[in-house]
């Protein structure tokens, strides 16, 4: 399923974001708008986003510095 090559588990995220899994886990709890929306998957505690979602998140910061 091709779908699956579309998400990333938290170790991916963090390398892409240049963060600790901890930092991620942390900020999760506190800091909820500081990562990306994070993929719910029913019955699991898995932790995984949609690179799409991560994709749309990272760029929507990156507008909102370039209109300073």
């Amino acid at each position: 399923m091709s779908e699956t090559k579309s998400v990333l588990a938290l170790r991916d995220l963090a390398s892409l974001l240049g963060r600790s899994p901890e930092t991620i886990r942390k900020d999760l709890r506190r800091n909820p708008a500081a990562v990306p929306p994070r993929l719910r998957i029913e019955g699991t505690r898995l932790l995984r986003w949609r690179v799409a979602d991560v994709d749309a998140w990272l760029a929507q910061r990156v507008e909102g510095l370039s209109h300073d």
